[in-house]
């Protein structure tokens, strides 16, 4: 009896046989997708939770994953109910391969999104420099591309995939980090007044270290200078260029209090006159 109910048609034409069995397997694919749903996207709310990504972050992942599934669930449902997928595949190859074509790059982009998110490699906050030596301050991460500004405070967005797969220095944000500046003297400066002064310059900067403290080099003999070089520590990597224009100001007023002389190219112009006999 139950074995006739099962297998009695609902539906029997051109090629097309749907029985109460038939429709009970539909039935179950279908619940079992969406069961499958929920787990997954309480799996992705939990995880983002613990790693501190935001709902838009991964529910743009999850959104595609979900397409995945349906189209899965639904190859199975048609086969369930008799139709040839593959001739539907065979008859539409040329469009998927157009699609996965034009896809290829946005879904490369959508999967770095989601190793970054997942891998806290990059951050809000991270400093990189990239291969064309442009330093960026990363302030936002979004499933395709990740946003930042550089030190010119201009907007910057960057695809994901270019994180991934270019060589990229990461600047260690909290640490920090050796950098100099260059300054040429007249000859006939004092050396050691000369290192007083820009050594001042240094440790009356708060965004420069004093530990380690900053030292003074004499670098060489220029053509017209003595050269001297300034190093110091900084955690501020990312306004590094502001603090060396202050350190450059401030040792200019130094020497012009102390009368220290700054070199500068000089062109002496001799005009011979001819008279005529």
């Amino acid at each position: 009896m139950i074995n006739k109910i099962l297998s009695y048609d609902l539906i029997n034409y051109n090629g097309i046989h749907i029985t109460v069995m038939t429709l009970i397997k539909l039935i179950i694919v279908f619940v079992v997708i969406k069961i499958l749903l929920i787990i997954i996207k309480k799996g992705f709310a939990v995880a983002g939770k613990k790693r501190g990504i935001e709902k838009e972050e991964w529910m743009t992942f999850f959104i595609i994953l979900k397409y995945f599934i349906w189209l899965i669930g639904i190859t199975v449902m048609l086969n369930i109910i008799g139709i040839d997928v593959t001739m539907l595949v065979a008859g539409s190859s040329a469009l998927l391969i157009g699609l996965g074509i034009g896809m290829q790059q946005l879904l490369y982009d959508l999967f770095a999104g989601l190793i970054l998110l997942f891998e806290k490699k990059i951050v809000v906050g991270t400093l990189i420099e990239l291969s064309n030596e442009k330093v960026i301050k990363i302030t936002n991460i979004k499933m395709r591309f990740s946003e930042g500004i550089d030190r010119d405070d201009i907007k910057v967005i960057i695809p994901n995939s270019k994180l991934l797969s270019d060589r990229i220095n990461f600047w260690e944000y909290r640490s920090k980090s050796r950098f100099f500046i260059d300054v040429g003297v007249a000859y006939g400066s004092n050396p050691d007044i000369v290192e007083k002064l820009m050594l001042k310059a240094a440790k009356e900067h708060n965004e420069c270290s004093k530990k380690p403290e900053p030292f003074v080099r004499l670098t060489g003999f220029g053509d017209s200078s003595l050269n001297f070089r300034l190093i110091f520590w900084s955690r501020n990597k990312f306004r590094i260029n502001n603090i060396k224009s202050d350190l450059y100001k401030h040792i200019l007023k130094l020497f012009i209090e102390n009368k220290i002389q700054i070199p500068f190219p000089q062109m002496d112009v001799h005009i011979t006159s001819t008279e005529k006999k």
